[in-house]
């Protein structure tokens, strides 16, 4: 594996792109993917699915939860699913779990607390309760100006809590409120900023909170924030 102690090197790496998280709600399977190739991605969890389906891959992956890496049925979308070329950023607990010999550019990185956000990853991300806000503090880290999440629909039911299928769903709606908070909170920072997070899930319980635009026109915009 390609390991790299020093996340220092992906600072402003990708300054002034626009990228797109894929969360992994259900409403993300709804849409085509596909016309994501050239654009900056960030993917997480289960994404690895999407890319095989929609025929592109993720520049950057991230992974928080010990539970996804230590699940048989899902380990190998965190691992040796992966494109070879797909960065990865891990927590750093998961490291002692993790597939010895990948070929991916990993970086291992602390969590600090719960509630907040980290400019700078090097001293470690604020969990959230969610892995998508490891994956926005990370496009805040490479310098991106515009953010787009897909599949962030912080709604857990039981029938369909995520776009896949899964043998023992894991729930999350004692979380959602923290959830909310946190993203809402980065949404708020990158404001200030003059960087836009914005939500592209139509269903999604961040919908009265953050911006919202549809995939389609998001991905059709040609406008870059600096």
């Amino acid at each position: 594996m390609k390991l790299f102690n020093n996340i220092k090197s992906l600072k402003n790496k990708e300054a002034g792109r626009r990228a797109f998280i894929l969360a992994n709600g259900p409403s993300i399977a709804k849409e085509d993917l596909s016309v994501l190739k050239g654009e900056l991605t960030i993917g997480m969890n289960a994404s690895t699915l999407l890319e095989a389906t929609h025929n592109f891959r993720s520049d950057y992956y991230v992974l928080s939860d010990t539970r996804f890496i230590t699940h048989p049925e899902k380990k190998h979308l965190a691992t040796t699913a992966l494109h070879p070329e797909t960065v990865r950023v891990l927590r750093s607990e998961l490291k002692e779990l993790d597939h010895k010999e990948l070929a991916n550019p990993t970086y291992y990185i602390p969590a600090l607390q719960r509630d907040g956000f980290s400019k700078n990853l090097h001293a470690g991300y604020f969990f959230g309760c969610t892995t998508t806000m490891l994956a926005i503090q990370l496009a805040y880290y490479l310098g991106v100006s515009e953010i787009y999440l897909l599949g962030c629909d912080l709604r857990y039911q039981a029938e369909s809590p995520r776009f896949y299928t899964e043998t023992n769903p894991q729930l999350e709606d004692s979380f959602t409120s923290v959830q909310i908070w946190n993203i809402v909170n980065a949404s708020n920072l990158l404001e200030s900023e003059g960087k836009r997070l914005v939500s592209c899930s139509e269903m999604s319980f961040l919908r009265p909170y953050i911006e919202y635009e549809p995939f389609a026109r998001a991905v059709e915009s040609s406008d870059v924030f600096a």
